[in-house]
């Protein structure tokens, strides 16, 4: 799938409400990453590429939840 097809079924999916909640979309990548056949040759290469994944998530959800010290307290200008 071309990147643009998945950025395009992503939005269309976002804005139809089929988007999973950030600890869901972290339950899926565990049940994925619990799918991975350990004796694969692709295993290693697969489990970072979803735990990078999940980091995306994690980094999205906190930067939302918890912004940065420099967002809540903006310098005066001078």
């Amino acid at each position: 799938m071309e990147k643009t097809d998945v950025l395009a079924a992503t939005i269309e999916m976002a804005r139809a409400g089929l988007g999973f909640t950030p600890a869901a979309g972290l339950d899926c990548i565990c049940d994925l990453i619990d799918g991975e056949d350990p004796q694969d040759v692709n295993h290693d290469r697969n489990v970072e590429r979803l735990l990078r994944l999940a980091a995306c998530i994690w980094s999205l959800r906190h930067t939302l939840l918890a912004p940065s010290v420099a967002a809540l307290h903006p310098q005066p200008l001078k």
